[in-house]
């Protein structure tokens, strides 16, 4: 598979350089925490490379056509699709009885079942 190359960062977006004025050789603390948080990004794209695939993701082409109605209609699916798989799911373990046997089932999938808790939530 070919590797697909990432595009450049926008302009807008790339910090500017410092004002000559500003710095006067003097670090204050709000610098250091920048540069803290500048240093674990980093460690951690060094490990992972995810800044490659989120830029990507974040700066790519989008086609023509596209609009909000598509956009929504799709977010719409995912839901409904999601509804349905993880409904099918809890209606196999699901007792309907008005005796107890309805808590007791529900409380056995989120216990007991391989990931029952996770599906359950994100039904």
């Amino acid at each position: 598979m070919p590797k697909i190359p990432t595009p450049p960062i926008p302009a807008p977006l790339k910090a500017p350089p410092p004002r000559p004025q500003e710095s006067n050789g003097a670090v204050r603390p709000v610098d250091h925490a920048a540069n803290a948080g500048t240093a674990v990004v980093d460690w951690v794209d060094e490990r992972t490379s995810l800044s490659g695939a989120a830029r990507w993701m974040m700066f790519r082409k989008v086609p023509k056509g596209t609009n909000w109605f598509y956009t929504l209609g799709s977010a719409t699916m995912f839901a409904f699709l999601n509804q349905a798989v993880t409904g099918v799911f809890l209606a196999m373990y699901y007792r309907p009885d008005a005796s107890g046997g309805a808590y007791e089932s529900i409380r056995y999938v989120t216990d007991d079942v391989f990931l029952g808790q996770f599906v359950r939530g994100m039904h």
